[in-house]
């Protein structure tokens, strides 16, 4: 455990040390920001026929959409290829096969290192949208929902880390394992869309776990089916990445 702590730590700083995840976090951070100003603005424009609270109560809410959907993959792709494709293809990942740290504890503790990041990122984003939303007169209703929401939707982050970083291990070159991870999850959540009945058997179409658990429930037998198989996904992913792994040469 002392050895994955300490190489968990060394893929954190290697992520810490590139600034485009922080300057992505202040784009990310501004458009949550931008999207309560235009509310606001447009109140103001049809002349504040409706409350302040009214409107922004649910910012946090609303925000969460971009969230989970766009903002957190965008960045789990970026910083799997870079953990995994990227110092594959500079051969900066032979110093880290040197280190005494076994390849599965390597290849788990670049994952971890992705989803604290993503953990990082959700957090600073959701303090964001909370504080826009009680500083603009929205008050604080819906934040702590929205909290709860966040927790629960770390689940299937996780396992959508597990996916892009198995796919690292399929092809080789940054470029073509960006562009087809987000190929294969665009094509994942358009399926999920339009065919609703396959979408319930992605991994993909419970992005959105919180609303199997907030709100309306489904009964307790029902969810264990889904938590099965998200947990099986979670597995597979992971088992078939470190094992494909475990077999490159640095």
């Amino acid at each position: 455990m002392q050895q994955f702590l300490a190489n968990l730590k060394n893929e954190c700083f290697k992520l810490s040390k590139r600034k485009k995840y922080l300057v992505l976090l202040i784009i990310g951070s501004a458009i949550c920001v931008a999207s309560a100003l235009r509310i606001v603005i447009a109140n103001y424009i049809t002349g504040g026929g409706v409350s302040r609270q009214a409107v922004l109560g649910g910012l946090t809410s609303s925000n969460l959409l971009f969230f989970l959907m766009i903002f957190l993959p965008l960045m789990a792709i970026m910083a799997s290829c870079d953990l995994f494709v990227g110092e594959q293809g500079d051969h900066t990942i032979r110093f880290s096969l040197m280190r005494p740290v076994g390849k599965g504890k390597l290849f788990f503790s670049k994952a971890v290192a992705v989803f604290l990041l993503c953990v990082v990122d959700l957090a600073v984003m959701f303090l964001v949208s909370a504080l826009t939303q009680v500083v603009l007169g929205g008050g604080t209703g819906g934040i702590l929902s929205s909290l709860g929401a966040c927790l629960l939707d770390l689940i299937p982050l996780a396992v959508l880390i597990l996916f892009f970083c198995l796919i690292n291990q399929l092809v080789k070159g940054p470029s073509l394992t960006v562009l087809l991870c987000v190929v294969l999850y665009v094509a994942f959540i358009a399926l999920g869309t339009y065919m609703p009945a396959i979408g319930g058997l992605l991994f993909t179409g419970y992005l959105r776990w919180h609303n199997l658990w907030i709100g309306v429930t489904l009964p307790f037998h029902s969810l264990l089916s889904r938590i099965g198989l998200l947990a099986g996904y979670g597995l597979v992913f992971g088992c078939g990445g470190f094992l494909l792994f475990e077999r490159k040469e640095g």
